[in-house]
């Protein structure tokens, strides 16, 4: 990533996890103006980065990386898919909501269920052990 006027968005997914691969899918549709770029985390581990991150923690929850001239925001699980709403003409006012006070209390532990249980909630659509994390 490259330091930009405008911010460089770049979402690191499991390519190995079938919910990953559908959100990946789901958003790119809705992403009309190409603001988010998608990478799999195992590409991302294969190159030399000024940020490192644990294996387990990528495979845990989405990761945004948002780079500006000065620095790179990094934003996990429920928080960089409130924030790739925003984004996304068609979910923008659904972005707007997840940012009211309080709806991340109810936000997190809603993600982290899901992504907890997804070999359980996709029923076998996971070929690899990614999903069992």
């Amino acid at each position: 990533m490259k330091g930009q006027m405008s911010k460089e968005r770049l979402a690191l997914y499991d390519a190995q996890c079938a919910l990953c691969q559908r959100t990946k899918k789901t958003v790119t549709k809705l992403d009309w103006l190409n603001k988010i770029k998608w990478v799999s985390l195992q590409e991302y581990e294969k190159i030399d980065h000024s940020l490192t991150f644990r294996a387990i923690d990528l495979r845990r929850e989405l990761h945004l990386l948002i780079e500006t001239e000065k620095d790179i925001k990094i934003l996990k699980g429920f928080r960089s898919i409130r924030y790739m709403f925003l984004l996304l003409p068609s979910t923008f006012v659904l972005g707007l909501l997840l940012y009211i006070p309080g709806v991340s209390r109810i936000g997190d532990p809603i993600y982290k269920w899901v992504a907890k249980r997804r070999h359980q909630l996709l029923k076998g659509q996971c070929d690899s052990d990614s999903c069992t994390i």
